[in-house]
């Protein structure tokens, strides 16, 4: 299976302070968030709450914490509570049916939040928060 690191997402207390570590100590650009269908206004963007680094390769997101997330959202799992590493692949639907056949729980919000991305969300077995994701067909 061809896989590649996608992004991580880092918990914070304080997107802000956080993210001004990232571009003066780092030197790194924040950017915008591609969110999905965010002219409908789904997804909160306050930067306050979420800042975005995109590199040649891989992404870094920063994200503070929702004690309702996972039930404003319809998830299962928290995937920022913790923060997550987010492995992009080209099939994701032969993850998926790996999963199913070890009977591994996984949620499945299909194109939820990163336009152009199919999405599911696993813990793994020491309960780190695993995005395994594909872009769309």
């Amino acid at each position: 299976m061809s896989w590649r690191i996608h992004h991580v997402s880092l918990p914070t207390r304080d997107v802000r302070e956080t993210a001004e570590f990232y571009t003066e100590v780092l030197g790194m650009a924040e950017s915008s968030p591609p969110w999905k269908d965010q002219d409908r206004g789904e997804f909160d963007i306050d930067l306050a709450h979420v800042a975005w680094f995109q590199g040649e390769n891989a992404q870094v997101h920063l994200s503070r914490h929702s004690r309702n997330f996972a039930r404003d959202n319809n998830f299962h799992l928290d995937p920022i509570i913790n923060g997550h590493v987010a492995i992009e692949v080209d099939d994701l639907d032969a993850v998926r049916e790996r999963l199913r056949r070890k009977g591994v729980y996984f949620a499945d919000p299909g194109n939820w939040a990163l336009s152009g991305l199919d999405q599911i969300y696993v813990l793994d077995p020491a309960l780190n928060a695993v995005e395994i994701n594909s872009q769309l067909k």
